[in-house]
C-alpha cells in the first residue's frame, strides 16, 4: 500500500526503500502522465478554451486532434475548441483519446528506460500536491460561485412564463438552482470545505471524503441533467479517489470492521526542514491565491448577473392589442406570429413570447434617453428592427417601431404583476414550516 504525507511525522524519518509490485510501478506511471497531460496548461479541451494566453502544448493539440478525429476515429467535425462553456464538445473526447493513447506510450517508454527503479515514493507525493492543488482551487471556485450567486442567479423573468415542456434538462436544474439561494449556498459551502481542507496536507482523507461526496452528487446531475460538465466532473472525482487509495483499508477498517487504525508512516519531500515547510506555504499560498482570485471573479459576476434593465422597463409585459400594419391580430392559439409577452430583463436581451407559447431571445439595445431600443438576432445582425415606447406608465405601455421583416407593429402592453401568488407561486411560496397537507402543484 502506499504511503500518504502526514504532516505529523518527523521529517528525519527513515526513508521507506520497500519495493513497489511491477503493476503499481506500471499504474503510477500511467496515472502520472495521464494527470499532467490533462491539467497543462489548464481544464481539458474546451474549458480550457477561455484562456487567453497560447502555449505550445495547446497549440500542437489543435494540429493533432483534428487530424485524429477525423482519420483515426473516423468521426464528422467541428475538431475545435469553442469557449461557450460546454466541455463535453467532440474536442474534448478526442482531446481525451489522444492524452490517453499519449500516456499509454509514455509509460511503455518509460517502463523500458526506468526498468530498475523499484518505486517512485518521491515523485508520487509531488503528484499527491499537485493533484490536491487542483481539486482544492475547483472546489474553491465553484464554491465561491454558489456563495456570490454567481452560477445559480435568480429565475430570469423569461424562465417564469416559460413551460416545463419546452424546458431543457439542464435549463430545468439552473432554474431548481436559482430558485433557492440558501440551497446554492448549502452546495457552496459544502465544496469550500473540501477544497480548504485540501489545501493542507494532515487534511487531506477528510478534504478527499467531502470532496468526492459533493462530486459525486455533481456527476450525477451533470449525466441526469445533461449539463456539458461530465468529462470535467469524473476526472475531479477520479482525482479525489486518487487521493483516498492509500487509505482505503484504513478506512474500511474504521467505518466496516470496526478495527482500530493507526496513522500511515510519512515520506517527507526533503530531508531539510526548511525546504519543507516551504512547500508547505507554497501550498497555502496557492490557497489563499485562490480564495483571493476566484472570490474577485464570482463577485464581479455576480454583480453583472444582478445588473437589469430601469425600473420603468424591466418587466414581463402581457401584449392585449398587438397590430401588424395598421391590422390588428386578435389572441388566437393558432397565430404563431403574434406576440403574447414581451420580457424585459437582462441590460442586453428580450424575449417575446408568441401565442404558441415559444420563446425568440434577441439581443437588445436600449437607449432610454430617447426611449428608443434596437433588436437583433444573433444570427443576422445585421437585420435590426428599431421600436419606441410611447405612454411609458408604472403598469402600461405601447410600443411601435418596425419588425425584422419590415412591418410596421403597434404593441399594446401591461405590466404582469410578479407579487401574485396566483400567477408565479414560484418566487411567491417561500418556506411553510406549518404545511395542512403537501403542496405539490
Amino acid at each position: 500500500m502506499i504511503p500518504q504525507v502526514q504532516q505529523e511525522t518527523p521529517v528525519s524519518a527513515p526513508q521507506d526503500t520497500s519495493s513497489w509490485s511491477l503493476a503499481t510501478r506500471i499504474a503510477f506511471r500511467f496515472t502520472f502522465s495521464y494527470f499532467l497531460l490533462y491539467v497543462y496548461p489548464r481544464s481539458v479541451g474546451s474549458l480550457g478554451a477561455f484562456v487567453k494566453y497560447s502555449n505550445p502544448l495547446r497549440d500542437m493539440w489543435h494540429v493533432v486532434v483534428p487530424w485524429v478525429g477525423e482519420h483515426v476515429l473516423q468521426l464528422s467535425g467541428p475538431f475545435t475548441e469553442i469557449a461557450n462553456g460546454s466541455g463535453d464538445q467532440i474536442y474534448d473526447y478526442v482531446l481525451l483519446f489522444c492524452i490517453a493513447v499519449v500516456a499509454a506510450v509514455a509509460t511503455i517508454v518509460w517502463s523500458l528506460l526506468d526498468r530498475k527503479r523499484t518505486n517512485y515514493r518521491v515523485l508520487y507525493q509531488w503528484l499527491r500536491i499537485l493533484v490536491r492543488m487542483i481539486v482544492a482551487v475547483a472546489m474553491i471556485s465553484y464554491g465561491l460561485n454558489k456563495l456570490y450567486r454567481m452560477q445559480f442567479a435568480e429565475i430570469s423573468y423569461a424562465r417564469l412564463v416559460d413551460t416545463y415542456g419546452q424546458t431543457s434538462p439542464m435549463g430545468l436544474l439552473w432554474a431548481f438552482m436559482g430558485a433557492s439561494h440558501a440551497y446554492s449556498v448549502f452546495g457552496g459551502i459544502g465544496e469550500m470545505l473540501g477544497g480548504l481542507l485540501l489545501i493542507l496536507p494532515q487534511f487531506t482523507v477528510l478534504g478527499s471524503l467531502i470532496t468526492v461526496a459533493v462530486m459525486s452528487n455533481v456527476l450525477m446531475l451533470n449525466l441526469c441533467y445533461d449539463v456539458p460538465r461530465k468529462i470535467y466532473s469524473i476526472h475531479l472525482v477520479l482525482m479525489c479517489l486518487f487521493l483516498l487509495l492509500p487509505d482505503m483499508r484504513r478506512l474500511l477498517d474504521l467505518f466496516v470492521f470496526n478495527r482500530k487504525v493507526q496513522l500511515t508512516p510519512a515520506t517527507p519531500l526533503f530531508k531539510d526542514k526548511l525546504l519543507n515547510k516551504g512547500v508547505l506555504l507554497l501550498q497555502l499560498g496557492i490557497g489563499i491565491g485562490a480564495i483571493i482570485v476566484c472570490g474577485t471573479q464570482a463577485r464581479t459576476d455576480a454583480i453583472k448577473n444582478e445588473t437589469y434593465l430601469p425600473p420603468p422597463v424591466r418587466g414581463i409585459w402581457a401584449v392585449e392589442e398587438f397590430a401588424v400594419d395598421n391590422v390588428l391580430r386578435p389572441p388566437l392559439i393558432t397565430d404563431t406570429q403574434r406576440w403574447q409577452r414581451v420580457i424585459l430583463d437582462a441590460p442586453e436581451l428580450l424575449t417575446i413570447q408568441t401565442m404558441d407559447d415559444s420563446q425568440q431571445l434577441y439581443y437588445l439595445q436600449l437607449r432610454p434617453e430617447t426611449q428608443r431600443f434596437t433588436m437583433w438576432e444573433y444570427d443576422e445582425p445585421h437585420r435590426h428592427a428599431t421600436f419606441s415606447f410611447e405612454n411609458l406608465k408604472p403598469d402600461r405601455m405601447t410600443l411601435k417601431g418596425t419588425s425584422l421583416d419590415g412591418h410596421q407593429i403597434t404593441a399594446s402592453l401591461r405590466r404582469m404583476d410578479l407579487s401574485d401568488p396566483s400567477k408565479f407561486l414560484l418566487i411567491n411560496r417561500g418556506l411553510q414550516w406549518v404545511n395542512p397537507y403537501p403542496f405539490r402543484r
